[in-house]
Formats: C-alpha cells, sequence, structure tokens
C-alpha cells in the first residue's frame, strides 16, 4: 500500500519529463531553421532532461527497496524530498536567463537595463528635484536678505534725513556742515566771512575735487566786500596752499601774481614763504623723505625772490634769517644779515639786527646774540626797549646771574666794564627797578629782593641829593 502512491509519483513525473522533452522537441521542429548555437542549446536540454529522468528513476527505485525497512516516518520524509526535488531540478532545467553566447560574460537583458535606466532616471529626477528646491531656497534667501538690506539701507536713509531736519530746526547744522547745500546757506548767510570759505574748499579738497576747491575761491574773491582785505588774503592764502600741494610750479606762479595784483605783495610772498618754511620742516622730520632736497630748494629760491624784489622791507629779511636759523645754517644767516644792512636804509639797521640777535638766542647761539646786544647797547645807551629784550633773553635762556648782571651795570656803572653809561631818566628807572624786582620774586629770594630794594632807595637819595646840589 505505501508502494503504489510512490510509483504513481514515479509515474507521473515520468510522464512530465515525456512532455517536457516533447514540447523541446517540437520547439526544436518549428525552429528548424535556426543557427548552429540553437542546435546545441536543444541538445543540451535534452541531455540535462535525460540526465534528471534517470536521477528520478534511481530514486524511485532506492526509495522503494528502503520503504520495506524503514518506518512510516521515513516514508513520510522521503516523500517531501521527492516533493522538493522536482522544484529545485526545474529552475537549473530553466536556467536561460544566460543568454545565447556561452564563451563570453554574461550581457544584462534588454528589461534589467531599462530598468536600470529607470532607477538613474528616477534618482536623477529625484536629485534635480532637490537641487531645484535648494536652489529655491538660496534664491529665496538671497531675495530676503535683499529686502532686509533695502529695509535697513532705507530705515537709514529716513533717520538722517530726520537729523537733518532737527539740526536744521535747532541751529546746529551751521555750526557743523556736511554737505554742499550747508555750506551754501552757510556763505549766502555770511558772505564776507573768509572762515566759511576756506571750510568750503576743505570740504571739496576732502572730496578730491579740486576743481570744485579752486571754483570756490574765485566765487569767494567776487563776494567779499573790496573792504575786506584781510578776508580775501586769507582766502588767497588758501588758495596758494592748494596750488602749493596739488598744483605746479606755473600754476602756484600763475597764482601768487594774480594774489598780488589784488593784495599788498609783500603781504602774498611771505605767505608763500611760510608755507614752504612749514614744508620743509615736514620733510625734514619724516624719516626717509625723498623730497627734502627739492622742496628746499624751492623755499630757497623763493625767499632769495622774495628778498630781491622787497630789498628795502626789513620783514622780509628777518623771515630769510629766521629760515636759515632754523635749518642750522649759521654761516649763510650770517653772510644775509651784512647783505641786508647794505640794502636797508640806516634807521632799519638797529631793529634788524635786535631781531638777529634774538634769534640767535632762541635757534642758534647765545653767545653770539650777547655780542650782538652788546654792540647795540654801547651804541644805543638810551634804548631801555633793547636793554629790557636782552633781560628776557637771558632769563628765558636761564642765566639771571647774566640778567643781574645788566640791572647792575645800569644802576651802578662804575662796577661796571662797559665803555659809556646809560642814560636813563628817573620814570625810565623806576620801571627799570620795578622789573628787577618781579624777576627777583620770580628767580630770587629775600635776600635777592632785599638787595632791589636797597638799590631803589640809594638810587632816590642820590637823585634827590643831585637835584638840590643843581
Amino acid at each position: 500500500s505505501d508502494d503504489a502512491p510512490l510509483s504513481d509519483e514515479a509515474s507521473s513525473s515520468e510522464e512530465d519529463s515525456d512532455e517536457e522533452e516533447e514540447e523541446v522537441k517540437d520547439a526544436s521542429d518549428g525552429e528548424g531553421d535556426s543557427d548552429s548555437d540553437d542546435e546545441n542549446f536543444v541538445a543540451k536540454m535534452a541531455a540535462k532532461m535525460e540526465q534528471a529522468g534517470d536521477v528520478h528513476s534511481d530514486n524511485d527505485s532506492e526509495s522503494s527497496d528502503d520503504s520495506s525497512a524503514d518506518s512510516d516516518d521515513d516514508s513520510e520524509s522521503d516523500e517531501k524530498s521527492l516533493e522538493q526535488r522536482p522544484e529545485e531540478s526545474l529552475p537549473q532545467a530553466m536556467d536561460a536567463n544566460v543568454g545565447f553566447d556561452w564563451g563570453s560574460t554574461i550581457k544584462p537583458t534588454k528589461i534589467t537595463k531599462l530598468a536600470e535606466s529607470s532607477d538613474d532616471e528616477s534618482t536623477d529626477s529625484s536629485s534635480d528635484s532637490s537641487g531645484d528646491e535648494s536652489e529655491d531656497e538660496d534664491a529665496g534667501f538671497k531675495s530676503s536678505h535683499k529686502a532686509r538690506k533695502k529695509a535697513a539701507a532705507k530705515r537709514r536713509e529716513e533717520e538722517e534725513i530726520s537729523r537733518r531736519e532737527a539740526a536744521l530746526a535747532d541751529g546746529t547744522a551751521d555750526e557743523n556742515p556736511e554737505t554742499a547745500a550747508d555750506f551754501e546757506r552757510l556763505v549766502a548767510s555770511n558772505p564776507n566771512s573768509s572762515e566759511v570759505w576756506i571750510k568750503f574748499m576743505a570740504f571739496h579738497l576732502s572730496l578730491a575735487d579740486i576743481d570744485s576747491a579752486r571754483n570756490v575761491a574765485n566765487r569767494a574773491f567776487d563776494r567779499i566786500e573790496f573792504r575786506q582785505e584781510g578776508e580775501k588774503l586769507n582766502v588767497w592764502t588758501a588758495l596758494l596752499t592748494l596750488e602749493l600741494k596739488y598744483g605746479t610750479d606755473k600754476s602756484l606762479q600763475e597764482t601768487i601774481d594774480r594774489a598780488s595784483q589784488h593784495n599788498n605783495p609783500k603781504q602774498v610772498y611771505l605767505r608763500v614763504c611760510e608755507m614752504l618754511d612749514k614744508a620743509v620742516e615736514a620733510a625734514s622730520s619724516s624719516v626717509g623723505s625723498g623730497d627734502l632736497e627739492a622742496t628746499t630748494k624751492r623755499a630757497d629760491d623763493m625767499f632769495k625772490n622774495m628778498c630781491k624784489k622787497f630789498k628795502s622791507k626789513k620783514t622780509v629779511w628777518i623771515a630769510h634769517f629766521n629760515y636759515l636759523l632754523k635749518g642750522s645754517r649759521h654761516e649763510e644767516a650770517h653772510a644775509l644779515l651784512k647783505r641786508s644792512l647794505q640794502s636797508l636804509p640806516p634807521y632799519k639797521h638797529v631793529e634788524t639786527m635786535s631781531k638777529f640777535a634774538q634769534m640767535e638766542f632762541e635757534l642758534g647761539s647765545p653767545e653770539r646774540g650777547r655780542t650782538i646786544f652788546n654792540a647795540l647797547l654801547e651804541n644805543n645807551p638810551k634804548r631801555m626797549d633793547l636793554l629790557f629784550v636782552n633781560i628776557d633773553k637771558e632769563v628765558k635762556n636761564g642765566d639771571i646771574d647774566k640778567a643781574r648782571a645788566l640791572f647792575d651795570s645800569v644802576v651802578n656803572p662804575v662796577s661796571n666794564d662797559r665803555k659809556q653809561k646809560f642814560k636813563f631818566k628817573d620814570k625810565q628807572m623806576k620801571s627799570l627797578f620795578k622789573k628787577w624786582y618781579r624777576m627777583e620774586e620770580e628767580h630770587g629770594d629775600e635776600t635777592t629782593r632785599e638787595r632791589v630794594r636797597e638799590e631803589a632807595r640809594n638810587f632816590v637819595a642820590k637823585s634827590k641829593s643831585g637835584q638840590h646840589q643843581s
């Protein structure tokens, strides 16, 4: 009874295999005109099916022999294995996914290629969609950022407008002008003020607009009244400074000539020489400046030209003395002093030499300054102003004893080596004792102050006795 189902199953498997062989034969008959590869494929498939039939028959015989010795449990397991074996053998027999080229590598079918291409397209579309989304997000962020910037700029502009309106309302805009309109309003309200015009010029220079600064200066010359010569000269000085810094030698000389036609020529040249003197100082103070030589030559030429044009004016010579002594050019300064005394009238010699002596105390040698003052005092014994200037320079230089010696030489001329006595009046002597006492209060002590008081009493007693004798 147990062998009956096994024989039925074996017969059914044989029938199935016969049917498969018939189908393969029919397929081979239908494809009689195919290539040799197809024939090989059919032959191999038939060989595989025969092997599968032998395996099934062997298994059937072994199962029938063992069924008598094994228990019912073994027969059930064999049935299960027999039921599973056809299922495992069928995929091996129908494994046709390799294609017809048996000697080369496996190629993907059209369906797999289409699947892969669809997968690639899906990934590309997903990446494109994500990229579009990120671009949209970036565009949205940029647009929002631009909107915020525009809003902030508009808010700042409104705040600036409100601030300017408040400044105009309370009058503070006139104190600190910031725009060209502010300066226009200021020059319209006060056209004779050189300070306003010069600030207007400086405003344009801060914007590197030199031509506009020149135009402002020319407007100032037309707007300022002709009686305001000092105000006009200030604007001319500002224009000369502009040409000196940003112009050429030709433009500077043309501006000097124009300014000389509308102002005192000596004052114009003095202003230009003063600016050149400051330029030389700036060039000498800056380390490694290569413009020192050129700037010095330019200043030397301008000073020489000024002294040549106005050789009878002591102020131009004094300005030239100051320039040379500040540059430690003492020999040139002394040679220039001799030339000035030859060109100046005699009544200007004392003042010129006094100025030169003061400059020697400040910029040169104090000893040379003392020598010049001694010569002046000997030749001018009645000039108490020269004596006071000499004393002030000694005090400023820190030589208090020399200043006391000068006072003592006037009060007690016998004890002094001077060849000529000072000839001062009693009123002048009173001012001399006052100056001496103020100096002792500042730099002396009680002993020196008592000595001044004693000298003043003696002088009064002598003057009274001299009046009685007369």
